[in-house]
């Protein structure tokens, strides 16, 4: 799952941008002032990832509300010199060092077994890792192209992958130092079979890939600054989850090479080793950001009421969602969980409380020529028919309709007959319910509803933190919805919040955008287990009804002490 990301020269953004994307992550600010920028950063992302789009107009998961213009539109200041930068933490904490196991590959390279007494120690426990991105735009070939493709551990480059402008050399290199390879101690006593090199003594310490390196060097092209050569790439992103394929050196006679690989399935060996252990260091996290960027979904700030005669596609489109007509195919042709539970969401009183509830009614479609519907026209009975009606029936083509009913009542009403709060909500609700474990970007849920339920809505994206372990971030401006998610933290604080809408500060992740030389900036504002604010926020968000309570101008408003 992404946990996090990094922008730097795209749209409003120009200086580096960082946050951290917690289960809910809120983002707010005046007008124009950036947060709709994060938002389309993630569309760009998946443009990038998934489909290799660097100069993206239309977005897979924006629809019509996403157009980026192309990389000449969308770098910063209309710039073509300038680089996008995307970075994205991913968190592995479930992988353990699974994903990224030197000694697999480099016990074998290395052929530590004729150490007797050798061992490897002092290997960097992964939660996560850091992926960063640089698009560029090739003026010799008139397109935009990954400049260069960063894995970053600890703040500290563990490789990269990088590629000059007119796409002819792409090369890999490695920083041997990071602690992620870990480090070789080694020690020889008299009785084993293997002579060490005069630098192996007692305790000697050396980096795992140091100890690499020579042979990468005799089994790959590479060039003067320890940088090896890729194939079958265009840029510095690779394509395929699978492997990465490397150079093979041409002069295979050349003396280092018969030293260190006396017969040819050594050599084999040893370079399917050190490959398959290269390529996980890079393919395993853009494996995993490929994988939390294509389920990506996107709920836009003003959502579509579906027509009377709407059908659901017969095959999903990500960009419906987008509209909310994709929370409305989901919930016509979805599971009866998932429509029970959005129904629930509605009218519960321990939920949104909204005064009505959904049901789906399905009906069959028969041709007005069938000779059921002429029976029951003309009142005879189905015995004089067909004794084969039930299959007949069966094999009927069907329709489903969400209706809206009035709690209370046996009225039933189409989504357009209901105010528009109602057809605004009901995509909110079904975003957050369908699904388990995605990045969900949704702008101002609380579009067109009263108080009350921008506060409920709070506890909705509470409740699917923790059982669809969704990861939220919305765009919003509701004073409501964020003193609802203050108030949850500080009753389980003291243990008085109900059990499924606990909340604590690390759950939580505020920022306010602002305009600044320039430039969109983020800043962070933390809640403490008080649900009070750390830092003040910069604007007078929270001061307006102050002001408008004792007419106090903003422009009289008493300085900070």
């Amino acid at each position: 799952m992404i946990t996090g990301i990094t922008i730097e020269n795209f749209k409003g953004i120009r200086e580096r941008v960082k946050l951290d994307f917690r289960p809910i992550t809120l983002l707010f600010g005046a007008n124009s002032a950036g947060k709709s920028t994060i938002v389309h950063a993630l569309h760009y992302a998946r443009e990038v990832f998934e489909r290799h789009n660097l100069d993206a107009d239309q977005t897979i998961a924006g629809g019509d509300y996403v157009d980026l213009g192309g990389f000449r539109n969308f770098v910063n200041g209309h710039d073509e010199s300038a680089t996008i930068t995307l970075g994205f933490e991913v968190d592995l904490i479930d992988y353990g060092n699974s994903w990224f196991d030197p000694l697999d590959a480099l016990t074998d390279a290395l052929q530590f077994e004729r150490f007797s007494d050798g061992y490897l120690d002092n290997f960097a426990s992964f939660d996560s890792v850091e992926v960063i991105v640089a698009i560029s735009w090739s003026q010799l070939q008139e397109k935009a192209y990954v400049s260069s493709f960063v894995v970053r551990d600890q703040g500290k480059e563990i490789g990269r992958i990088s590629a000059n402008s007119d796409g002819r050399r792409v090369t890999l290199s490695l920083n041997p130092d990071h602690p992620s390879f870990g480090s070789l101690k080694l020690w020889a006593s008299g009785e084993s079979d293997f002579e060490p090199v005069d630098e192996v003594h007692e305790n000697a310490e050396e980096s795992c890939l140091k100890k690499c390196i020579p042979f990468l060097d005799a089994l790959f092209e590479n060039d003067e600054n320890g940088n090896y050569f890729l194939s079958d790439l265009s840029d510095a992103l690779p394509i395929n989850d699978d492997t990465l394929t490397f150079v093979s050196r041409e002069d295979s006679d050349n003396d280092e090479l018969q030293e260190l690989f006396p017969d040819s399935i050594l050599k084999h060996r040893v370079a399917e080793d050190l490959v398959d252990g290269l390529s996980r260091i890079f393919l395993f996290p853009l494996k995993e950001i490929r994988e939390s960027i294509t389920s990506f979904h996107y709920l836009g700030p003003i959502r579509k009421t579906p027509p009377r005669n709407y059908k659901p596609p017969r095959y999903p489109d990500p960009s419906r969602w987008s509209s909310g007509l994709g929370a409305w195919d989901a919930l016509q042709s979805g599971s009866d969980q998932l429509f029970d539970s959005v129904s629930s969401w509605l009218s519960d009183p321990d939920n949104l409380d909204a005064g009505c509830h959904i049901e789906r009614r399905i009906f069959l479609e028969l041709d007005y020529a069938d000779p059921i519907v002429r029976a029951l026209m003309s009142r005879r009975a189905f015995d004089d028919i067909d004794e084969h009606i039930g299959s007949h029936l069966a094999s009927a083509p069907t329709s489903s309709r969400i209706m809206i009913v009035p709690n209370g009542t046996d009225i039933e009403l189409r989504p357009q007959d209901v105010g528009i709060g109602i057809s605004q909500v009901l995509p909110v609700i079904v975003t957050a319910l369908e699904g388990s474990e995605r990045l969900l970007a949704i702008e101002q849920p609380e579009l067109h509803i009263h108080p009350r339920l921008q506060a409920e809505i709070a506890d909705l994206f509470i409740e699917a933190i923790h059982n669809n372990k969704h990861r939220f971030i919305i765009e919003t401006h509701s004073e409501h919805l964020i003193l609802r998610l203050l108030r949850r933290i500080r009753e389980t604080e003291v243990n008085k919040a109900p059990t499924h809408r606990r909340l604590r500060t690390d759950d939580l992740a505020i920022y306010y955008l602002k305009q600044e030389d320039g430039s969109s900036h983020a800043l962070k504002i933390d809640v403490d287990v008080k649900g009070e604010f750390i830092q003040p926020w910069p604007d007078d968000f929270f001061e307006i009804d102050f002001y408008e309570r004792f007419d106090v101008d903003r422009n009289e408003r008493p300085e900070a002490e």
